[in-house]
């Protein structure tokens, strides 16, 4: 019926935005005016791929309703991609090898949560549980990218791969089916992704 029309057409809309925002911003990769860290990355296709692994145990493989976290995925991984093969590798000042040092670190324990994730979902059987503790886990992910900025003094990323419009989207077919773990996925995004924005906007103004 109409409902149902409805929630494809924002189904169709997060797809969209995501292709859209990913390509502008590997154009901005590629063009050297974004500088992310394939490490960063790394952790957030992690994150996005245990999200995407416990979402569709616990939901019944409903991946239209949590069509946000698979369309992340794939963004996640097409970024990542793009950082290994245009992204800045070499450490140019002491600040690049203390923040270098600093991420490494965090990529460790990250990954090490990550892991006790999993171990308590396999455990336990509750894959509802596991993905909420994957949102928290994955709130951490943007602390190096933060940490960047902040250490840099300067914006290191593009707008466009950090423009929140998919969450936005992707909230009309989570709350219509009552899909709490896509809620909860879409906002976490939305929020932290503003976050960011600020943070971009305020080294942006900076730097003038």
């Amino acid at each position: 019926g109409k409902e149902i029309s409805v929630k494809n057409t924002f189904v169709w809309l997060v797809v969209i935005s995501q292709v859209v925002t990913a390509t502008c911003y590997i154009f901005q990769i590629r063009s050297k005016k974004a500088y992310p860290t394939v490490s960063t990355w790394i952790i957030f296709f992690v994150g996005c791929a245990l999200s995407f692994l416990t979402y569709i145990i616990a939901e019944n493989h409903d991946i239209r309703s949590g069509i946000f976290n698979t369309s992340d995925l794939v963004y996640v991984a097409a970024i990542l991609v793009v950082v290994i093969l245009w992204g800045k590798r070499e450490c140019k000042t002491k600040e690049d090898e203390c923040e270098e040092e600093i991420r490494k670190a965090f990529e460790k324990w990250y990954l090490v949560g990550a892991g006790v994730i999993m171990a308590y979902g396999l455990i336990t059987g509750n894959a509802w549980k596991s993905n909420v503790l994957t949102q928290i886990l994955m709130t951490f992910a943007y602390f190096p990218m933060w940490h960047k900025m902040v250490l840099q003094k300067r914006n290191t990323e593009s707008f466009f791969g950090w423009i929140p419009i998919s969450a936005v989207f992707a909230l009309y077919p989570a709350v219509h089916e009552g899909n709490m773990l896509s809620v909860i996925y879409a906002l976490r995004a939305l929020i932290l992704c503003l976050a960011t924005m600020s943070m971009m906007a305020y080294y942006q103004v900076r730097q003038k």
